[in-house]
């Protein structure tokens, strides 16, 4: 006789959210394909030479997996303070195999990791008592578990690194019998698959904490969290609060609107060049067209965005270019679709300049 599984609620959340996210999903990628096929064609076109589908699709090979800097953060001191630091990241991190309006990456996180990305995106749905992974609201086919998992593996085979996670509540909440805090504390303290990893490798606030980015050296080995969600005590550093300074002009209404969408991030490194060097600034150069169906019928969704198509130079290949010209120094974070590892390469390379 075969043992009866036990569901805990992580597991009951994985099995129902799926039933409970794909109607809404489907009738959201019909109207939004439906728009594009009544009022333009159906191809968006991609530069010259890049790899990948031609059309609307994610499509992408950003080349990441030929990056390899799985130790970058052993060069630099224990008396760094995270705030000081510049750090590739991934926008909706976990979005690897996602619909085509919702993919905003094609590496998986341990191979964003091994390539040298420190900074992540996890959008957590409270849905009956567990945290299934959500970019709005389709649901990933990952739950918090395998982010841990895949997280604490890398920090214990590299313990010179350090990993920042915005952790941020998704969509709605629904059948819980607890909060948001006390399903949290579940992973850290209960829950038999993440309590002893996190334990050992979740950073965790002193007594009296002010809100500031800890040092390199107090978090060698650890996640740290940038709290995107409420809750009555601190869990990390908060994301949008008084030590961050944060860019995130997303919405774009065609891709003539790059141009407009690049100022802003170049302004933004510029302010991190020269800011408080006690404050974490966070720079996306994600963006998206998403719902909008004639933007998106001019190609601005977020494959072309990142990657640029003819005319329009994306925006990896902007900031890669700007950096690696060396016209500022410590960057912050950079927030990235489909990031290519040239521009990771540039976005550390900022660290020992």
């Amino acid at each position: 006789m075969l043992p009866t599984m036990v569901l805990t609620p992580e597991l009951r959340g994985r099995k129902v959210a799926r039933r409970h996210t794909l109607m809404p999903l489907v009738a959201a990628t019909f109207l939004a394909a439906a728009s594009l096929l009544v009022s333009a064609p159906t191809t968006v076109a991609m530069p010259a030479g890049s790899a990948g589908s031609s059309t609307l699709s994610a499509g992408s090979d950003s080349g990441l997996d030929t990056a390899h800097d799985p130790d970058w953060m052993a060069g630099l001191p224990d008396s760094a303070s995270l705030a000081t630091l510049s750090v590739p990241g991934t926008h909706d991190t976990m979005t690897t195999g996602a619909s085509v309006l919702a993919q905003t990456q094609d590496r998986s996180l341990p191979v964003q990791l091994e390539a040298g990305v420190r900074a992540l995106d996890i959008r957590t749905r409270h849905f009956r008592d567990a945290f299934p992974i959500h970019h709005s609201l389709e649901y990933l086919d990952a739950n918090f578990t395998d982010v841990v998992r895949q997280a604490t593996d890398f920090l214990r085979a590299h313990p010179t690194e350090t990993v920042l996670m915005r952790m941020k509540s998704e969509h709605t909440e629904a059948e819980n019998t607890r909060t948001y805090e006390d399903t949290l504390d579940w992973y850290i303290h209960d829950n038999p698959d993440t309590r002893d990893l996190l334990d050992t490798h979740l950073w965790t606030p002193p007594a009296g904490y002010d809100g500031a980015l800890p040092t390199l050296g107090e978090t060698r080995g650890k996640l740290v969290i940038l709290q995107n969600f409420t809750t009555t005590k601190s869990f990390g550093p908060q994301w949008a609060g008084p030590h961050t300074d944060i860019q995130d002009d997303y919405q774009l209404g065609n891709l003539a609107d790059l141009p407009q969408k690049w100022d802003a991030a170049r302004v933004q490194f510029e302010r991190a060049d020269v800011g408080a060097p006690d404050t974490l600034f966070v720079n996306h150069l994600s963006a998206t067209g998403v719902p909008d169906p004639v933007a998106m019928a001019s190609g601005a969704v977020p494959v072309t965005i990142a990657a640029g198509a003819p005319g329009h130079p994306g925006m990896n290949s902007r900031a890669t270019e700007y950096l690696q010209a060396g016209t500022t120094g410590r960057t912050g974070i950079v927030m990235a679709d489909f990031p290519t590892a040239a521009l990771v390469e540039a976005v550390i390379a900022h660290n020992f300049s």
